[in-house]
């Protein structure tokens, strides 16, 4: 796994009163982002925002394109962690972000086993397979170490 800081919590710290938010820029995912920040200055904690990058095998047997995805992913995770920054400073909050490689479910799970979050907060699935069939946010509904709240 790999962290990147782009806030203010030092990570390799147990931060037992933080709220975890897997921010992607999706929609749905930009609203828990504004809530988790939102739920961190009520409860005076910090939060710490995590984006995970997914590398497919097809991505991944292609050089050329192997380096544009990865740019791209660079970039979202960035802009990411700018929209988290901006929503937990307008409120005043302490803040974090992390850029994982793996699995997203294990990946945030392990992070807030890691961190002993208070809180884990994602967004739902908009599209109607990934609602019926498993999404994200009920793949980690079901196994985090601690409360997941997710956001319509």
């Amino acid at each position: 796994m790999t962290l990147h800081q782009l806030g203010s919590t030092e990570f390799g710290t147990v931060a037992p009163n933080s709220v975890l938010v897997a921010v992607d820029l999706s929609r749905t995912s930009l609203r828990a982002a504004d809530y988790a920040a939102g739920l961190a200055c009520r409860s005076g904690v910090a939060v710490i925002g995590v984006y995970v990058r997914h590398h497919h095998s097809l991505v991944s047997s292609a050089p050329g394109v192997a380096v544009y995805a990865q740019g791209a992913e660079t970039e979202l995770a960035q802009q990411a962690g700018d929209y988290l920054a901006e929503s937990a400073d307008r409120l005043g909050t302490e803040h974090s972000f992390a850029v994982l490689d793996g699995s997203p479910v294990a990946a945030i799970r392990h992070l807030a086993r890691e961190l002993q979050a208070s809180a884990l907060v994602v967004g739902a699935a908009e599209q109607w397979p990934r609602r019926r069939f498993g999404s994200l946010a009920v793949r980690l509904a079901r196994t985090a170490p601690c409360p997941v709240i997710i956001v319509p």
